[in-house]
């Protein structure tokens, strides 16, 4: 529901209203009872500048917002930070263009006009842009590029390369950057913007090995990093889910973006014997260890569910989500959201919470019954059977997991929050890897069903 139901019209006429009535204020008693201590200023366009109160600011977002809610697809293209940003440049020059002293409705239509105008040329000239992160895959040398979907994967010297031959990276910069990557210090450049450039692509690979890149089209600046973020982690992801404890592997698989390796200390005091501490790496250096042939092997005996994947980030990464299977994408994209969280928690609690979901996410959010009907289907589990010799159900487990473990956390009332629950995270995670991989198959062997409550209802 709306909050605010005036139209963009009534928005503008409130600031046409407020700059006429700005034109009598002396500009030293324009920000009197603004909070911000400099004078708020919109660029009017020609080097020209129009000074502006806080509420006049507060309703050109107003305006932006309810461009926003009027246009759905303007949603997945910005963030809300960059589109009012687009908005606000646009009202500069359009306010600038009226005079005051015309009729009120005509003002309002020139500046709305000219505002969409140029709002729409933002929205409709995005692009193309490949976001680069530096990315600590496997551990082992002479890997070769590989793609899952939208997301490429490439040895960083095979990364560097390409960039120079595309143009990317300059000659001078490319020698400099493989120098540094050797461990020489480099002499100091003339600052430029090439300097600048190769300085950043020293800092954004950092010590990693590979390079993990995602090319974007038609999504602003930071929506389409925040996207192509999202579909690097989630192919991260799904690399991880080819060893049976997928959060190891994903202790060493990381975007530098996310995290670098550091020593963790800790303190203890003992009575009597002063302090005591211990270190340890927050994380490996670098991914688990496995041979190129042998990953080479793992693409190839997976490429139908790798194949898949792609089409999760294709969905992922999309402006519009006009992609072949927009319901089953959205589900995989849900369940792959919450069991990144999972994997990458350190709290036991939590990590089962976001399992859980990734679980729940899968069984089309039937709670701990669905999850159950889930396992019934994929992993040809009956309820009543036990999980292994002498052990808990798939009832009891799932009620262990979603119930004691999700619910009782989430809600509050949790009497065992205090003790160790890793064994219940442990027996989470092999539940939801196990189902994902199993329903990622399915979603493969029948390439027509956009119904993903097929995952829980087909047997075959």
């Amino acid at each position: 529901m709306r909050g605010d139901l005036s139209t963009p019209s009534d928005l503008v006429k409130e600031i046409i209203r407020e700059l006429t009535r700005l034109e009598t204020v002396p500009m030293a008693e324009r920000s009197r009872d603004d909070d911000f201590s400099l004078p708020r200023m919109i660029d009017a366009g020609n080097g020209e500048s129009l000074v502006v109160s806080r509420k006049l600011d507060e309703g050109i977002d107003r305006v932006a917002k309810r461009l926003m809610e009027d246009d759905p697809s303007l949603k997945p293209k910005f963030t809300q930070t960059e589109w009012r940003a687009i908005v606000r440049r646009a009202f500069g020059p359009a306010l600038a263009s009226i005079d005051l002293d015309h009729n009120l409705e005509t003002n309002v239509s020139t500046v709305l006009t000219r505002v969409k105008k140029t709002a729409n040329e933002y929205a409709t000239g995005q692009g193309i842009r490949e976001y680069a992160f530096g990315c600590t895959l496997f551990g082992g040398k002479d890997f070769k590029p590989f793609s899952i979907g939208p997301v490429l994967f490439e040895p960083r010297d095979v990364w560097l390369e390409r960039k120079h031959q595309d143009g990317g990276i300059s000659t001078l910069s490319r020698r400099r950057i493989e120098s540094a990557w050797l461990g020489r210090k480099l002499r100091k450049r003339k600052p430029s913007f090439d300097s600048i450039a190769e300085s950043d692509v020293i800092d954004a690979i950092g010590s990693c090995s590979f390079v993990c890149s995602v090319t974007i089209q038609d999504l602003a600046s930071e929506a389409g990093r925040d996207k192509a973020l999202m579909a690097a982690r989630f192919a991260t992801t799904s690399i991880a889910l080819m060893w049976q404890v997928p959060s190891k592997a994903l202790e060493g698989i990381n975007l530098i973006f996310d995290r670098k390796p550091h020593r963790r200390k800790a303190l203890t005091f003992i009575p009597g014997r002063g302090v005591l501490s211990g270190s340890s790496w927050s994380h490996p250096p670098f991914g688990p260890r496995i041979k190129p042939d042998e990953w080479e092997s793992i693409l190839t005996e997976r490429a139908d569910m790798f194949a898949v994947v792609g089409e999760v980030l294709d969905y992922v990464i999309s402006p519009d989500g006009a992609v072949a299977r927009p319901n089953m994408m959205s589900t995989l994209s849900h369940a792959f959201l919450w069991f990144h969280e999972g994997c990458r928690e350190t709290s036991s609690h939590m990590a089962i919470v976001n399992l859980a979901a990734s679980l729940d996410a899968l069984a089309c959010g039937r709670k701990s019954g669905g999850i159950r009907t889930l396992i019934n289907a994929r992993l040809k589990m009956d309820d009543d059977k036990p999980i292994r010799p002498g052990g808990l159900t798939v009832k009891e487990a799932i009620d262990r997991i979603y119930s004691d473990g999700r619910s009782r956390s989430i809600h509050g009332n949790n009497r065992e929050l205090g003790n160790d629950w890793s064994d219940t995270k442990a027996l989470a995670e092999q539940f939801a890897r196990l189902c994902f991989l199993l329903c990622l198959d399915w979603v493969a062997n029948n390439p027509n069903c956009d119904d993903p409550a097929q995952l829980r209802l087909s047997a075959n």
